[in-house]
């Protein structure tokens, strides 16, 4: 008979020879991204698919600080790192040390670049047809959903605007977006100044309805200047080039619209840092790639040990935080219930229903017995006192 193995001493052989194998190690894999989640440990979990197939993948927190970007759900992206085998769970993984952004030549991007060529055949994109927008727009028309964090962002910045502020709802994801956006830019024609369309961030495929032909052209017959808000400022869509002025993000939009001397020093300031930003994680994913080429294959087994205690150090830290919380809930609820027990007994409870304690020196009084004719005594109220003298005992008439 064969030997037979236990569950670990099996992962742990899988483990040394995908370890082992020296194709497995740096190498670039492309995708898209789902299931992004960026843990309070700085680390970040997702997983890397394609039309057919997909793998785990781990960034920890040291080379995540090195992106230039933010991980988000349907992104297309290029991940540089090693195949590695998590024991724990027997799970194949990627864990990647770089990552990059990879627009892809899929089916959609050819549509979409098809597009964007006859729009631009037409002059839609032409930046002489631009218009600048208004220093001090009378009325600022906003194009997005209702419900939406872009809207909120929206309003915050304007704040105490002068300008006012008209709300055209429309529908930014989904099959019914398009026509939405195009009805929605078309009620604020004759009465706003300028018109903010956009939307929070998302996947590609929720930012798809501003790369559709409907909203370029109802941008592109608007009256008043338009400028474009979708998604994060690495975001870039149809709408944005046919727009008169695109900004990064919703609440930019509105810092361009808003009267706001600030404006250029702030935009100055930010680009800067967005250069030293890439100019330093650019710096930094080559340093790592001149020590990941000097590692020996011993040292990527170590990498894994520790890959599977970081995972694991994970799991145990929202297991406490989850118990705490329990047990934090179950004090509370303890303490209410004592709370409303002394409540219960309280004198002052017995008061406030009317009542009074009748105080001496000797005492508080139960009889009328207990005063002499003429003593001073005291009388406790649930809001006040008063000073009394006895006089002589009532004869019973009974």
């Amino acid at each position: 008979m064969n030997r037979a193995f236990t569950v670990t001493e099996l992962n742990q052989r899988i483990r040394d020879r995908l370890t082992s194998d020296l194709r497995l190690c740096d190498l670039w894999a492309r995708g898209e991204l789902s299931n992004v989640v960026n843990h309070r440990s700085g680390h970040r979990y997702f997983t890397l698919k394609d039309g057919e197939s997909q793998i785990p993948c781990v960034l920890f927190r040291g080379n995540a600080s090195r992106l230039d970007f933010d991980l988000a759900d349907g992104q297309n992206v290029l991940v540089f790192g090693d195949v590695e085998f998590y024991r724990p769970q027997g799970r194949v993984q990627i864990l990647v040390k770089a990552a990059r952004l990879d627009v892809g030549l899929g089916e959609k991007h050819q549509e979409l670049e098809l597009l964007k060529e006859r729009l631009a055949a037409e002059g839609l994109f032409d930046a002489g047809r631009k218009r600048p927008i208004p220093a001090h727009p009378a009325c600022i028309g906003v194009v997005t959903s209702p419900d939406g964090a872009a809207l909120r962002d929206v309003l915050r910045v304007l704040g105490a605007c002068p300008a006012r502020i008209v709300i055209s709802p429309a529908v930014v994801q989904g099959d019914s977006a398009p026509a939405s956006i195009a009805s929605a830019i078309s009620a604020l024609q004759g009465i706003a100044d300028v018109i903010i369309v956009g939307r929070g961030g998302g996947s590609a495929e929720d930012l798809s309805p501003f790369n559709s032909e409907v909203v370029a052209r109802a941008i592109y017959q608007s009256a008043p200047p338009v400028v474009s808000a979708v998604g994060h400022e690495t975001d870039v869509t149809v709408a944005d080039f046919v727009a008169d002025l695109r900004a990064p993000t919703p609440s930019a939009a509105a810092e361009m619209v808003r009267p706001d001397l600030e404006r250029l020093g702030e935009a100055l300031a930010g680009a800067e840092a967005r250069m030293i930003r890439s100019l330093s994680a650019s710096l930094d994913r080559r340093r790592a790639r001149y020590l990941d080429l000097g590692r020996l294959l011993a040292g990527r087994r170590m990498m894994a040990i520790v890959s599977e205690e970081r995972q694991s150090l994970d799991r145990m830290t929202d297991r406490l935080v989850s118990a705490e919380d329990r047990r934090m809930e179950l004090f509370a609820a303890r303490l209410e219930v004592a709370a409303g027990k002394l409540e219960s007994l309280s004198p002052l409870s017995t008061l406030r229903r009317g009542y009074c304690i009748a105080l001496a020196d000797s005492g508080v009084i139960r009889r009328a017995s207990d005063l002499a004719p003429g003593e001073l005594f005291e009388l406790v109220f649930a809001e006040g006192r008063l000073l009394c003298r006895s006089v002589k005992e009532m004869v019973d008439r009974s």
